[in-house]
């Protein structure tokens, strides 16, 4: 053990689930602004097929993914300030040779990633 009684082991797991959480949360970021840009696609599409014919599909919820790209990115941005708090906190519980597992975030991450796949699944279906 080191001079701050945290074992190397340890302190690499910690870092390894720190940056597995950070990758995560910029895998929320980049996926919103996919969602933007397909946002930016449907209403390019809607544009063409004004100059293309009489009949323009009504596209009213283009909007939507407007608003579901938005959420998204700030989810990816909470979740990586929280990272930040998730790291100091285990550092401090490593110090003081504790264990205090915190396995709300990662229910809390894995229902909303399971609630956008949902969401993106019925508006795929409603298209």
């Amino acid at each position: 053990m080191n001079k701050n009684n945290i074992d190397p082991k340890d302190l690499m797991a910690v870092e390894r689930a720190t940056t597995a959480l950070l990758g995560t949360a910029i895998s929320l970021i980049v996926l919103g602004f996919v969602i933007e840009k397909f946002e930016l696609f449907l209403h390019l599409i809607t544009l063409e097929l004004a100059d293309n014919s009489s009949k323009v599909p009504q596209l009213s919820h283009v909007a939507f993914y407007k608003y579901l790209s938005i959420m998204v990115v700030i989810a990816g941005i909470l979740l990586a300030l929280f990272t930040y708090k998730y790291y100091t906190t285990w550092i401090k519980h490593l110090k003081n040779q504790e264990i205090n597992p915190d396995k709300k975030i990662f229910f809390v991450l894995a229902v909303f990633i399971a609630t956008i796949g949902v969401v993106l699944m019925l508006s795929m279906l409603v298209i």
